[in-house]
């Protein structure tokens, strides 16, 4: 799981510099974290430094966030095609030959389940 908050000072109304948080493996620690970059990011507001853009981890244990690497640029967050992996044609004709071979999907059985015990649809969705 990651997040990301943007700093801008208050009475800014453009988002201000995208700091990306990663190691959450909770909502507790993404609140937890979150919380601690607003305190973070403000304190260096508050000195006149600029907040900058880079990547964080979350340490659970010691309650911080961590610089991991520096974003130089915006285009650094921008995901790229990776040059060693071709492209996947998915004809028409394989889509339906593989959905043919499926067995009866979970909605389809629940659905003609619930039928089979009660007499309509509306029964059985209340």
């Amino acid at each position: 799981m990651r997040c990301e908050h943007i700093a801008s000072p208050r009475g800014n109304e453009r988002p201000g510099t995208k700091t990306e948080l990663k190691n959450m493996n909770s909502f507790k620690n993404v609140q937890k974290a979150l919380d601690f970059e607003v305190r973070r990011q403000k304190v260096v507001l508050e000195r006149g430094e600029k907040v900058i853009q880079e990547t964080r981890l979350w340490d659970a244990g010691r309650n911080v966030t961590l610089s991991m690497r520096g974003k130089e640029e915006a285009h650094d967050y921008r995901y790229f095609p990776d040059p060693d992996l071709v492209p996947i044609v998915v004809s028409e004709e394989w889509i339906e030959e593989v959905r043919a071979g499926l067995p009866e999907l979970p909605d389809a059985k629940a659905g003609a389940l619930y039928l089979r015990i009660w007499p309509s649809a509306y029964d059985a969705e209340c």
